[in-house]
């Protein structure tokens, strides 16, 4: 009998044990992170050349400075009023020495053609101010792109957050260059950018989405003539 019983203890412990399977919580955390993982991975790729300037920035700014000769020719412009176009500094474009931008601009763009024109610089939307009307002059630009869009304008505005009060704009339309500093910089939602297309007097307001790369938000930058 003793004998019989030992026997019995041994099979049990040869017996396979039974797999436990995860739990429902543990297998949904897994898959959530899995789906979380693969996604960042996706976002990078899709934006990654402005997240490659927005590093280049962030270690070596000068390196996005325009040259001080095309500062001071820019500078000698504004100071009388009038422009002359040339290759390097053509009319009817946007200009913000400290990130390197230099855009053409579309002007008088009503809101259902703006995606199409962003593929050829920044937009100027229809209805608002023109330099030297007295209003709200409003250009949107890419912060970021799909980077197989054509177009050499998908990350324009990718430094556009670098920006702080007292950079100068520069803007030319029409034969017309005009200097401005910024004043303002505020991020707003998409409901909240009606309430910013006008203005008391004459300024210019820049618009891109934010977090780079992202539609949650629109960062402006309003800029008033110095």
């Amino acid at each position: 009998m003793v004998l019989v019983d030992n026997l019995g203890d041994q099979i049990d412990d040869l017996r396979p044990k039974k797999f436990k399977r995860p739990s429902c919580l543990w297998q949904f955390i897994k898959n959530a992170f899995l789906i979380l993982f693969f996604s960042a991975i996706v976002f990078v790729a899709i934006n990654l050349p402005a997240y490659i300037i927005i590093g280049k920035f962030k270690f070596a700014p000068n390196l996005f400075l325009f040259g001080e000769e095309y500062r001071a020719n820019l500078n000698s412009a504004s100071a009388t009023g009038a422009y002359k176009p040339t290759q390097h500094y053509p009319d009817n474009s946007l200009f913000i020495p400290k990130i390197g931008v230099s855009a053409p601009v579309s002007y008088d763009i009503p809101t259902g053609e703006i995606m199409d024109k962003l593929t050829e610089g920044v937009v100027h939307l229809k209805g608002s101010a023109h330099v030297g009307q007295g209003g709200n002059i409003f250009i949107t630009g890419h912060s970021s792109n799909y980077w197989w869009e054509e177009g050499g304008y998908n990350t324009v505005f990718a430094l556009l957050p670098e920006l702080e009060a007292g950079d100068e704009i520069y803007l030319t339309d029409a034969g017309k260059l005009k200097k401005y500093k910024i004043t303002v910089k505020k991020e707003v939602s998409k409901k909240e950018v009606d309430n910013y297309l006008t203005s008391d007097g004459e300024q210019l307001t820049l618009m891109t989405c934010v977090p780079v790369g992202t539609n949650l938000k629109r960062l402006l930058v309003v800029a008033t003539p110095d």
